[in-house]
């Protein structure tokens, strides 16, 4: 078992998604959650089109890692 937590801030909120996962899959699942909430917080809004959320994913992608102790 994989224990995530996924962290990010937008406009000083902290959007942050915690899980486990077994497998590949599971953790795509809760990275694409992560994805669709941030964006929501930064947005006021769902997501228009898939497009929107290809867009967060690279802004999201392209922040640096911090890694935890």
């Amino acid at each position: 078992m994989i224990l995530l937590t996924l962290s990010t801030v937008i406009n000083d909120v902290t959007v942050e998604i915690q899980g486990e996962a077994n497998d590949l899959d599971q953790i795509q699942e809760t990275w694409e959650t992560f994805v669709l909430t941030s964006y929501q917080v930064e947005n006021g809004s769902k997501p228009g089109s898939t497009k929107d959320l290809r867009i967060q994913n690279e802004i999201l992608t392209r922040q640096p890692i911090v890694e935890v102790p």
